[in-house]
């Protein structure tokens, strides 16, 4: 899962965004126009055939005042939950759910677009 990552991404909340991840040893990091990202994931086991799960967790930090979030927060830090499939070795699906927004959950699309340096 190392690598250069776009990600798509809507929630319930009917707001969709897109943004940038890299992942590596373990770490993410990232962000979108308005947050970044500072996170951690699990590998897969990559001896099972594709698709593979995995989890990832983050926390996402706006940079700008009154930044409006996929949940419609203003402002506001979150932290969001993923379990995910890996459906090769670039593409991969994921299902967030922010941690205290009961109710709330995204939708993620993922592709990676380079190896990690």
């Amino acid at each position: 899962m190392q690598g250069l990552w776009t990600i798509e991404f809507g929630s319930n909340a009917g707001v969709y965004n897109s943004g940038v991840i890299v992942m590596r040893d373990g770490k993410i990091k990232g962000g979108d126009a308005s947050y970044y990202y500072d996170g951690s994931y699990e590998e897969p086991t990559l001896s099972a055939p594709y698709p593979l799960k995995f989890k990832a967790k983050f926390v996402a930090k706006p940079f700008l005042p009154d930044a409006v979030s996929v949940f419609k927060t203003y402002g506001k830090n979150f932290t969001l939950d993923l379990d995910g499939t890996l459906k090769d070795e670039n593409n991969a699906v994921a299902v967030g759910i922010p941690e205290g927004m009961p109710g709330m959950n995204t939708g993620i699309r993922l592709i990676r677009r380079s190896e990690a340096a």
